[in-house]
């Protein structure tokens, strides 16, 4: 496979550095905004499967695109982790810095191939993937993050968990019957991972490990079911056309449907709370998206 990694940051530079160890992965390029940026990582690499471009011109060749470009500033995001409560209101003030980073390489991938998927890691996920499906007309966009909230959600309840809804915010599919433990189970996980981002901040090379293991799962030859944000096109407990992240059955890249799950009633509801947020951000992303392109 030929994979472009756009953004060379911690968290892009920790994704390729276990990309390039899979034997499927014939060639990485890497594309900064900042060219010094892409050639520092290439140099720390130091492998003949890497190589640097300068441009977005011509990007009809890649099998996959990785999106991990940040528009936000270390500084930026350090006081954004001090100042808010939750890790999905960190990711949330991502957005305004983000937003205007994906627009300005939107139009470069509205020339790539219809072959050619794209996998969405710049927070908020589930938000950025929505602005590219609908700007590219491209139902193949995936989104990685709520793979890293089931994992942590299994490693408190000791279990493997499926999760549902969007990254910050997911839904373990635990069956409770009280509204109360899903909440306080949700302040637990996110408050340990406060604690982390205050002392440690942005677990990169974490995040990087876990990127591969799902990558591997979507391209793999065989039947696997991964968490990614994906477009439903049919109706799921009320809601439809909208990207959304869930457990979906894939295989050699392709999604065929959604993995079985029960959800029952309260998980329903906080499910389609959701949803309903995230149809909100959407527009209001599209609106500012007209209102940045009108402007230029």
């Amino acid at each position: 496979m030929k994979l472009l990694l756009i953004g060379c940051g911690l968290t892009g530079g920790a994704i390729v550095s276990n990309l390039i160890k899979l034997n499927n992965v014939k060639d990485v390029s890497l594309y900064s905004r900042t060219i010094k940026s892409a050639k520092r990582l290439a140099s720390e690499l130091n492998s003949k499967k890497i190589k640097v471009i300068n441009n977005l011109e011509n990007i009809k060749d890649f099998d996959y695109i990785i999106i991990a470009l940040s528009g936000m500033s270390d500084s930026a995001r350090e006081e954004s982790i001090f100042k808010s409560k939750t890790t999905y209101e960190v990711r949330q003030d991502e957005l305004k810095y983000n937003l205007g980073a994906i627009i300005g390489i939107a139009s470069f991938l509205k020339k790539t191939s219809p072959k050619t998927k794209i996998i969405v890691v710049t927070n908020p996920v589930d938000e950025i993937a929505n602005y590219l499906r609908i700007t590219l007309n491209n139902k193949d966009i995936f989104g990685f993050g709520l793979d890293l909230d089931s994992k942590r959600y299994s490693k408190i309840l000791g279990k493997p968990v499926f999760c549902i809804g969007t990254h910050g915010k997911a839904i373990p599919l635990i069956n409770s019957n009280s509204e109360e433990y899903y909440n306080s189970l949700y302040k637990k996980v996110d408050s340990e991972l406060m604690d982390y981002l205050k002392r440690n901040g942005i677990p990169h090379q974490a995040a990087g490990e876990a990127f591969v293991n799902f990558f591997s799962k979507l391209t793999s030859n065989k039947e696997e079911v991964v968490h990614v944000c994906y477009y439903i096109k049919k109706d799921f407990l009320g809601i439809k056309d909208i990207s959304i992240s869930l457990p979906f059955i894939v295989k050699k890249g392709i999604v065929s449907g959604i993995a079985r799950i029960k959800v029952n009633n309260i998980e329903r509801k906080k499910f389609l709370n959701l949803a309903s947020h995230l149809k909100k951000s959407i527009e209001h992303i599209l609106l500012t998206h007209k209102k940045l392109v009108s402007y230029k």
